[in-house]
């Protein structure tokens, strides 16, 4: 049986690179192998406005808090505009999947966001669709 589709929006494949570590919202009851303060390394695999994919060396559990920054060169490039920073987001883990041994796919729903990454994120998806007419909500 196919896993339930619970995004809210429909996710575009992007090849990015993302950094990723532990929220200080996290309770003390998380116990990872990741220390809090750690900065790790990771591949951004898809991203809408209200969360990505990340390929993961770490088995992270949903609920865990972490703090995203996420290259925007790919995205800046494709909408033909200029940004250097980073997008900082913080999300929520809301799947964990072993793809292979040490790789998991985590499922973020990002729950904060700037205004200017939100914008910069919309105009690489509307870049990406194909379609003339909208789409319908599958509600």
């Amino acid at each position: 049986m196919a896993p339930i589709e619970t995004r809210d929006k429909e996710r575009k494949p992007v090849e990015s690179s993302a950094e990723f570590s532990l929220s200080e919202s996290n309770e003390k009851t998380v116990k990872l192998n990741l220390p809090p303060s750690e900065l790790v390394k990771s591949s951004l695999l898809d991203i809408s406005v209200t969360g990505c994919g990340l390929d993961s060396p770490y088995l992270i559990p949903p609920g865990v808090i972490l703090d995203i920054k996420i290259n925007p060169a790919p995205f800046a490039t494709e909408v033909g505009t200029e940004k250097k920073d980073p997008m900082k987001i913080t999300g929520s883990v809301r799947s964990c999947v072993m793809k292979t041994q040490g790789h998991y796919r985590l499922g973020v729903m990002f729950t904060k966001i700037e205004d200017a990454d939100k914008n910069l994120i919309e105009q690489f998806i509307a870049t990406k669709e194909r379609r003339a007419a909208p789409r319908w909500p599958m509600q």
